[in-house]
């Protein structure tokens, strides 16, 4: 990899999302402390410009791009059905010569930007000289994603549903190929990867996502609990995410209801945007005196420090083996010791080699709640030093800094400038 290559992130489509915003911009401010220049591009639907909502939580989104690199964004809109996105690449192409950034490194999140970002390379390499390496920032197995979202098998997709599935396997497929280098988030989806592609191991690299460190989370954690009305010694439960039928949260409602059984002091925090449908859940579950809240983009770990577990159940499914979740990282910075089933990506094996977290089966929830008790009983589960120890951890391996580093160390391999 020439040294320095400017970083461009190339986002389509996914500008607000939570996860984009919560990655993306704090990778690319690190990149920027380690000496390199940053910049993006982001690929918005027309929705965005013209809806209130819509467009609120765009320019948000915007602000953050511009804050982590010290430049506003490239702005463009992309047509419905991913209509034209080789046409955007060679729009793309100009734009990056016109700025200076005809050799930099196209860092594209998921496979529609990375093909945007491979028409845009091709582009600049017609006109002879320099030219830019796409990184495909891989984040899931889109197609397996998609079956999950419908809850359908393939063999019970509607017509469209299935020309859209297959659409999706298409577009990874050209991206992970052409791609220069692809990034993973986990060894399984690493290995994934490689086999469904037949690509060079060594253009494949891992890079955990990552969380931001939390500061004084020990007074935050005492502040949130006096705000919650809990006591210093209960013990507290989170759940953090929306009520998509994935996150599992009708199971992670019963697991906390058989913990209580056994700890009565026990009090659920229910983290969520989603607090309308979520009272429903809950009140159908029997489930009572349950701290039911929400909280605004990037004021979650303010909430999250209270508590001592975190649960992060997921089903024993490709799609769960391959990843890396978000809240695995965000629990850990502040602090909070996960609940998580097995096989999820590289936490689950993580939490039983490092001790950062306890590993429950979900077929019986009664039995599930006697290991997370006999955890809590523990020395050095709970605690100032188990938080403390977490909290290290995170820093010392999931922090953007560390991230950033990791990226780099790869790229200047796999790239052989």
């Amino acid at each position: 990899m020439s040294p320095r290559r400017p970083f461009v992130a190339v986002i389509y489509a996914e500008v607000t999302a939570p996860v984009v915003r919560s990655q993306t911009p704090p990778l690319l401010r690190a990149l920027r402390t380690l000496g390199h220049r940053v910049d993006s591009i982001l690929y918005t639907s027309p929705r965005a410009l013209f809806v209130s909502s819509a467009r609120s939580a765009h320019l948000r989104a915007i602000a953050s791009f511009a804050a982590a690199t010290g430049v506003q964004p490239l702005r463009k809109t992309h047509l419905p059905r991913d209509r034209g996105m080789e046409a955007q690449g060679r729009a793309l192409a100009k734009r990056l010569l016109k700025r200076g950034l005809y050799e930099s490194i196209l860092f594209c999140r998921q496979p529609r930007a990375a093909i945007i970002g491979i028409a845009a390379r091709d582009a600049i390499a017609a006109r002879g000289g320099a030219t830019p390496r796409v990184v495909l920032d891989l984040r899931g197995a889109r197609d397996v994603e998609y079956l999950m979202t419908l809850g359908k098998t393939e063999s019970a997709l509607s017509a469209d549903e299935r020309a859209r599935l297959l659409e999706y396997r298409a577009q990874e497929e050209i991206a992970c190929r052409r791609a220069d280098a692809v990034l993973c988030v986990s060894h399984p989806m690493a290995r994934l990867v490689s086999q469904r592609y037949a690509i060079d191991p060594k253009k494949i690299g891992r890079v955990p996502n990552h969380a931001e460190p939390v500061p004084g989370a020990e007074a935050l954690r005492s502040k949130a609990r006096a705000e919650l009305g809990v006591a210093p010694d209960a013990l507290l439960v989170a759940y953090s995410g929306t009520l998509a039928a994935w996150q599992m949260p009708e199971a992670s409602i019963g697991l906390f209801q058989a913990i209580r059984s056994l700890r009565p002091e026990a009090r659920l925090l229910f983290l969520t945007p989603d607090t309308e449908a979520a009272a429903k859940a809950l009140a159908q579950a029997g489930a009572e005196d349950v701290l039911l809240r929400s909280a605004p983009p990037g004021e979650a770990t303010k909430v999250l420090c209270a508590a001592d577990y975190g649960l992060l159940l997921r089903q024993d499914a490709i799609v769960n083996r391959v990843a890396c979740p978000v809240k695995f990282g965000e629990y850990l910075a502040c602090g909070v010791r996960p609940i998580l089933t097995p096989h999820i990506g590289d936490q689950s094996k993580l939490c039983e080699t490092v001790d950062l977290g306890v590993v429950v089966g979900i077929a019986s929830p009664t039995d599930a709640a006697r290991i997370v008790s006999a955890d809590a009983g523990r020395a050095g589960s709970l605690g100032p030093e188990g938080r403390e120890k977490r909290r290290k951890w995170a820093q010392d391996n999931i922090s953007p800094d560390r991230a950033a580093a990791r990226l780099t160390e790869f790229l200047e391999t796999a790239l052989d400038d």
